[in-house]
């Protein structure tokens, strides 16, 4: 066993060897990896190996794409032999209007990644399958590029391939200790010898949970039991000539494909799931299965047998029963892990066959600090401690059952929750409010009226747009408030401070007293961090950034602190807020103080300390929402208590609460873009339309790189899209954009501005492109929409109301 190696990987499952080979091929063959077992052992070697392009989240489509070309294209070459991918394609059957939404949202993103996405009726689907019943289908797509593989006769050629470039693998090698040591780096201890290494990697599967305990951190999965069974021959399929296609539909909750010449049937249980392990893993356990346990199944089976008759007519040959490992929102756990230098976490999937391309994003993760697509719904630090064994079990349960169910954008399911409530939580719910969970943390969508108490699943305009239009006049006309404790909040001060965030922003940073907002990036320019930064004092720093990149950003600040005198404190949980805005939000809030709060005393974007009522309040002069405003931040203790007092100051003006639906229509009208939407880790600040915000005149991390962007054209830059038609449907994000039938771009995301009365998005699209009054279309769920592109805010954008 080798003493040094620059990366060790532990886990030789379909994960480890695909970043294995990756790391190889992108120059690094200093690697290292070590499995317990033999290479597969654990979920892959017994996972039915599905791969599809039918996926929900646009960033997993892509994995799942290049993972398919990967298996078909990129392995036959290199190693010369024929691909052992099975390109039978994959049938999806909708029932209900908002699969067909759905299905056309995913139609429309798909043209983006260049899969063949096709909506057949159907006749065309009887003749892929002849095998099927789709008498009840009210929407059926064909992915013909799809297939299934099996994952040993991908992963063993791929561990070959990292060999040929250098890697190393040690198989039946136990690792039973990680220690970090003073140098940085890591010292991985197995039962065959030490290995001292500058990155770990945990790959581990099933024993991910272990392997971070190793280290101290958390790892949010859960193993569960899933079943398959393969049938005995069926003389149709015999008759055939040709292999059926993979269908899977949200009726029956299971996969169904050809095996040989049978069936292969997994059910996803709507209900009874089992989770395993809960009390840890054995660490003998290797290859093994459980006992079948068909009685489970059989509600599943019967309607299985509705759709595909011939199922009932064979007898089961074979039923394979073992654990998959599935996260609190069924994504991947990728990426950095926070609080710690090196150590990375790859595992959690719940389909790791299909999504064994991420290797390939993972190294470039590693090797480069940030990767060619956006991976901010699969990095592994969004997750923190909250993330607990109770919650993740929970949740595990919920993704498990819910794997074939239609998704829709204001689906809002109770799993697991309230986890991480606001201090104002039990109060909005006497308010009527109903939240949905960031992150775990609560936030309110929208408050329920006499006349709107629910809405429906819908990718259309529910029954809550009516009630967020009102929320939005509310705002314009009088004053609203919302709870923002939702936020992540951070201290950072010491001698260093202004130095520290001075190499970290890529704006200057603002006087004392004032307020600005900025981003950090990575040396290779793309967007880490979206950051308001106040400044209380010459080296005393408040800032604040999305809840969903709490502890991302903490570990950016953390891991870019060495050299400095500073301190860096996360508030997330200590300091809660709220924003009062509208025209009349000065006049109640300056009765709870004797401080001046008059525009020329307390200007936009200046921050001060005031006693509101009996409590220190630091008050940021600044509105998300587009009107007067003021961002009121203080220790949570204290929130309730003055959000009370200040409901009854402003009973006569007539306040209403207000939530985020009706937040993101006033931001859109604004123009103010979002991270996660708009920034993005793969893209920089001069494409996201920031460039005023850019000092490049300063040397900052990445500022070279932006000089270079600033000296190439780019190839995307962000638009903002006013529409021209009153067609009940907004963006979610990575819609199609069209000019005169060509493919120019996708969009980030949008909503109806109540105040404009007309519907709004950004999109990244081709520069050349950008220009004012261009009119475009729009593939969405509700399908082809008009607008055009507007260079200002269609809302106050000369900010005078913000002024005032």
């Amino acid at each position: 066993m080798k003493s040094h190696a620059r990366v060790v990987i532990i886990g030789g499952g379909s994960l480890g060897v695909n970043l294995l080979y990756h790391l190889t091929k992108g120059g690094w063959q200093d690697v290292v990896l070590v499995e317990k077992g033999e290479l597969t052992s654990g979920s892959t070697w017994h996972a039915a190996g599905l791969c599809s392009n039918f996926i929900g989240n646009h960033t997993v489509a892509q994995i799942h794409d290049y993972t398919i070309k990967l298996y078909n294209e990129i392995l036959p070459e290199e190693t010369g032999e024929k691909s052992v991918f099975h390109q039978c394609g994959s049938i999806r059957q909708g029932f209900t209007k908002v699969e067909e939404e759905w299905f056309k949202n995913l139609e429309s993103r798909s043209k983006n990644i260049g899969f063949e996405f096709n909506i057949v009726s159907k006749e065309e689907a009887k003749k892929l399958n002849p095998l099927m019943n789709f008498d009840k289908a009210r929407i059926i797509v064909s992915t013909p590029n799809d297939g299934h593989v099996d994952p040993t006769s991908v992963v063993m050629p791929l561990s070959k391939l990292a060999r040929d470039n250098g890697a190393e693998i040690y198989r039946f090698t136990q690792v039973t200790e990680i220690k970090e040591l003073r140098s940085g780096e890591w010292e991985v201890i197995t039962d065959k010898g030490s290995i001292t290494t500058e990155h770990v990697v945990n790959a581990a599967g099933c024993f991910a949970r272990e392997i971070g305990a190793m280290v101290g951190t958390n790892v949010p999965l859960t193993n569960l039991e899933h079943q398959y069974l393969v049938t005995e021959t069926h003389p149709d399929i015999e008759a055939l000539g040709w292999e059926l296609p993979v269908c899977r539909d949200s009726y029956s909750s299971a996969y169904i494909r050809q095996e040989g010449l049978g069936f292969l049937v997994g059910p996803y249980e709507m209900w009874g799931s089992r989770p395993w392990a809960l009390g840890g893993m054995d660490w003998s356990f290797d290859r093994e299965l459980f006992e079948p346990n068909l009685d489970v199944l059989m509600p599943f089976l019967e309607r299985c047998f509705e759709l595909t008759p011939k199922f009932e007519e064979v007898g089961v040959k074979t039923v394979v029963n073992g654990p998959i490992t599935h996260t609190p929102d069924d994504n991947i756990l990728a990426g950095p892990v926070a609080g710690l230098r090196n150590f990375w976490n790859l595992c959690g999937a719940s389909i790791g066959i299909a999504q064994g391309g991420i290797g390939k994003y993972m190294a470039q993760w590693m090797q480069y600090g940030q990767t060619e697509i956006n991976m901010a719904s699969l990095d592994t630090r969004r997750f923190g401690d909250w993330a607990d064994k109770k919650y993740c079990t929970i949740k595990a349960i919920e993704s498990y059952e819910n794997m074939y169910a239609a998704g829709a954008p204001n689906d809002n399911r109770p799993h697991g929750r309230p986890i991480r409530c606001s201090p104002l939580y039990a109060r909005l719910l006497e308010h009527g409010a109903v939240h949905g969970a960031v992150q775990g943390y609560e936030k309110a969508l929208w408050f329920q009226t006499e006349s709107v108490l629910r809405e429906s699943l819908s990718w259309s305009h529910s029954e809550a747009i009516a009630v967020a239009g009102e929320e939005c006049n509310a705002v314009r006309e009088s004053v609203g408030v919302i709870d923002i404790s939702g936020a992540a909040k951070f201290r950072v001060n010491g001698p260093d401070a202004a130095a520290y965030l001075d190499r970290l922003s890529c704006n200057k940073l603002p006087r004392v007293g004032r307020i600005s907002l900025t981003l950090f990036h990575s040396p290779n320019g793309g967007i880490m961090c979206e950051m308001s930064i106040s400044r209380m004092d010459e080296n005393d720093f408040y800032l604040v950034s999305a809840i969903g990149s709490e502890h991302k950003d903490l570990h950016w600040m953390q891991s870019n602190a060495e050299g400095f005198d500073v301190n860096i404190e996360n508030l997330t949980d200590s300091i809660s807020s709220m924003l009062i805005t509208g025209p009349k939000s000065r006049e109640i809030l300056q009765q709870m103080t004797e401080e001046d709060l008059s525009h020329e005393n307390f200007p936009w974007l200046c921050v001060r300390n005031i006693k509101l009522d009996s409590a220190a309040v630091t008050v940021l002069r600044v509105s998300y929402a587009g009107e007067l405003g003021y961002e009121l931040h203080m220790p949570s203790y204290q929130l309730l208590s003055i959000y009370d007092s200040m409901w009854r100051k402003a009973e006569p003006y007539a306040i209403r609460d207000f939530g985020g639906y009706a937040f993101n229509s006033m931001r859109m009208e604004k123009m103010y873009r979002a991270y996660g939407n708009e920034f993005t880790e793969e893209i920089s600040g001069f494409e996201a339309g920031m460039g005023r915000f850019i000092d490049t005149s300063r040397d900052f991390i990445g500022c070279e790189n932006l000089k270079s962007r600033q000296q190439n054209d780019y190839s995307i830059e962000l638009a903002y899209l006013v529409f021209d038609d009153d067609i009940a449907c907004e963006c979610y994000g990575n819609e199609a954009v069209y000019y005169n039938g060509d493919l120019i771009g996708l969009t980030t995301g949008g909503a109806y501005g109540h105040r404009i009365g007309k519907s709004l998005a950004f999109a990244y699209l081709k520069p050349e492109m950008i220009d004012k009054g261009l009119e475009v279309t729009i593939e969405t769920s509700a399908g082809s929409r008009s607008a055009h592109i507007e260079m200002d805010a269609a809302y106050d954008p000369e900010n005078k109301l913000l002024r005032c």
